[in-house]
């Protein structure tokens, strides 16, 4: 088989692999698995969040589905208001312009097939419901923010989790075009719901957004080209990182060596992310040479919660990330529609001598990466994890290429992570204590993110990772 989709759910990969099987090529793959995680993984992503991915095809360019903050979101408001931080749940914290089904509209240029086979499985799953796995049960039982359009879909089901309301909203989108979501019908119903909860985005802020094709940020690491997200994007972080892992062997180091060398390499690759990482930035070849000085700040540790794909038709390979920030996002839901509004604006900072702070039409800084690796392999990598996304993807890339690993184990094997935001430092964690003075993890665990990725040479090989829902079992 020439071809492969690796997601974080299985209905999802299943999904995928139907439209390749059908005929239909990494677009509408793309597209169809989007959709499916949107209903199979609510508790990792939605219609109301985020896209980022990175396409290789006759060229090479990636996709900014990140959301800018809308007019009525201003350092002023909040401190008028009595807020000294931008809350983290809420309708207050649901400002951030989804950008995914933008994001679609882009994919949807390339794509051979209608929008109704591409939603058929996704709808289905919405309107007549599905198995939840337990990571979703517990995501529900312990999410406490919710509105009540909210909790009516998540806290009144039983064997089979039903979204009707989310799936009449993807049956709009393929009958009146993915363009309804900004411009017409639905965007109406967004600003409507808005407007009862006191939230902030408006039917103009909608209108005038769109996703964004940008060029992808690239470094040479061994005889591998590798290609990530620019900013917002903190996908630069990994190619700094890379970088200044050329000069080591790591192949011929014993573990606690390997393991020191990559931390030691990571603190000033954080101090990186926080200096050169933010809406306006140009990232150079030269920037990512420079040195940065690691020093110790206030402790601040982010998790948040995202869904990681790969698709590869045999010719072209689409890696893709969606999220709504903090597991189900704002727990803003629009009523009628089932769509879960993001909170990926509570990243922003009321300082306004801050890189990060808020302001209208401005983005902010964004965990989501996607990322490419072109050389003796090709290589399709997304993982989930918030801050520590970086630090995923360089463990699992040394890994493959320096260690020689294959592609399911490098995944599959115990991580270390430091979840620092942009604001402060954080403890560094390791599972089964792999990392000798770091706090120690039991087993494999979500923490550490979760990983799925594409390895094609002379077969096409998928991994997926065990931290997640990716490997369990279903029977369609």
């Amino acid at each position: 088989m020439n071809y492969a989709v690796a997601s974080s759910h299985p209905l999802s990969t299943f999904v995928g692999n139907e439209i390749l099987k059908d005929g239909g090529n990494a677009y509408d793959a793309a597209i169809a698995t989007s959709a499916a995680l949107v209903v199979v993984q609510p508790h990792l992503n939605g219609l109301g969040g985020d896209f980022f991915s990175t396409i290789i095809d006759n060229d090479i360019y990636s996709i900014n589905g990140s959301g800018n903050a809308p007019e009525l979101a201003t350092i002023e408001f909040f401190h008028r208001n009595g807020y000294n931080k931008i809350p983290e749940h809420g309708p207050l914290s649901s400002f951030s312009i989804p950008g995914l089904v933008s994001s679609w509209e882009i994919l949807y240029k390339n794509a051979t097939m209608k929008l109704e086979k591409l939603f058929s499985r996704a709808i289905s799953f919405a309107m007549d419901g599905f198995i939840p796995s337990n990571s979703i049960l517990k995501a529900i039982k312990n999410f406490k923010y919710g509105d009540v359009d909210f909790n009516n879909i998540y806290y009144n089901n039983g064997r089979l989790l039903v979204q009707r309301a989310l799936g009449r909203t993807l049956k709009l989108l393929a009958e009146k075009g993915l363009e309804s979501f900004y411009h017409g019908d639905i965007a109406r119903a967004i600003e409507d719901d808005m407007i009862k909860k006191h939230g902030l985005i408006r039917f103009n802020d909608l209108d005038s957004y769109s996703a964004s094709v940008v060029k992808p940020l690239e470094i040479r690491y061994r005889n591998y080209s590798v290609y990530t997200n620019p900013p917002v994007s903190q996908g630069a972080t990994a190619l700094y990182w890379l970088n200044r892992l050329n000069k080591y062997d790591l192949y011929s180091m014993p573990d606690d060596l390997y393991y020191s060398s990559l931390i030691n390499e990571m603190y000033p690759s954080y101090e990186f992310r926080k200096s050169m990482i933010y809406d306006g930035s140009s990232i150079s070849n030269d920037d990512l040479l420079n040195n940065y000085s690691y020093s110790k700040n206030k402790k601040d540790e982010k998790y948040s919660d995202t869904t990681a794909f790969s698709v590869f038709d045999g010719d072209a390979g689409i890696s893709a990330i969606q999220s709504n920030y903090m597991g189900f996002g704002s727990g803003h839901s629009i009523h009628g529609y089932g769509i879960n509004m993001n909170n990926r604006g509570s990243y922003f900072t009321l300082d306004k001598n801050h890189k990060n702070a808020l302001k209208p039409g401005k983005k902010t800084f964004h965990t989501l990466m996607s990322t490419i690796l072109n050389g003796d392999k090709l290589i399709l990598l997304g993982s989930m994890g918030g801050d520590i996304q970086p630090q995923v993807n360089v463990q699992i890339i040394t890994r493959i290429i320096d260690l020689n690993y294959n592609i399911q184990d490098a995944i599959s094997y115990p991580r270390f992570a430091y979840p620092a935001s942009i604001y402060g430092d954080a403890d560094l964690y390791s599972e089964k204590g792999i990392v000798s003075g770091s706090k120690y993890i039991d087993g494999l665990s979500s923490t550490m993110g979760h990983a799925q990725g594409i390895l094609i040479e002379d077969d096409v090989h998928a991994g997926f990772d065990p931290r997640g829902d990716g490997l369990l079992k279903y029977h369609l």
